[in-house]
């Protein structure tokens, strides 16, 4: 098995976090693996597919200095702010395996004494009394040769936030009221208090 790498990011810059990941995954040796962890000020990602004037709140953003970035993977568009931690797990193949990246973090959450499972494609959730709530959110890459699974975790975020520059489905909002859509998640600090990113990221 291939030896791993853990880098983190001392830059909030969704930009040149988005960068370095990119540049991580094009020019690591095939027979590398890499966990990158990182973290973006108040910013928009949208999906590499997604047309922001229509998936964005481009004048709230532009009012509240909110920047805009488009990742190279797939899936919807999410708020970023200090408290949401963002992780990629890159590989070669063979070896790249999106279910063992997404063991690694529920592994990683167990430990720290959350209980979470996957949920559909591209979700993790915990059971509350309330119900699911999700904690993160999943996109994913492949190419001829090694892919990623990049995704984001909700450690501490401002959830009050989350809807107020992303556009939300029309149909999900008609079913379940903006209401609903904003109480489906919840931070890890919840659950968890006093959980920080130097905890979480501890090797």
């Amino acid at each position: 098995m291939s030896t791993l790498r853990l880098l983190i990011s001392d830059s909030y810059d969704p930009w040149f976090n988005l960068a370095v990941e990119e540049c991580i995954f094009r020019q690591m040796p095939a027979t590398q693996r890499v966990l990158f962890l990182w973290r973006n000020a108040d910013t928009v990602v949208i999906g590499r597919a997604q047309n922001p004037w229509k998936e964005c709140n481009t004048r709230r953003m532009e009012e509240d200095n909110v920047r805009l970035a488009r990742r190279s993977g797939g899936g919807g568009a999410v708020f970023h702010d200090l408290g949401n931690t963002c992780f990629t797990f890159m590989a070669g193949k063979p070896e790249y395996d999106k279910t063992i990246s997404t063991s690694i973090v529920l592994n990683a959450l167990n430990a720290l004494g959350v209980s979470a499972e996957a949920s559909g494609r591209n979700d993790l959730v915990v059971k509350t009394v309330e119900g699911d709530r999700k904690v993160s959110g999943s996109a994913y890459r492949e190419t001829k040769d090694r892919g990623f699974h990049h995704g984001t975790l909700l450690l501490n975020a401002d959830l009050s936030r989350l809807a107020n520059y992303l556009n939300p489905d029309k149909k999900k909002l008609a079913a379940k009221g903006i209401t609903s859509v904003r109480s489906r998640v919840t931070n890890l600090t919840e659950l968890l208090p006093g959980l920080t990113m130097s905890r979480f990221a501890r090797p």
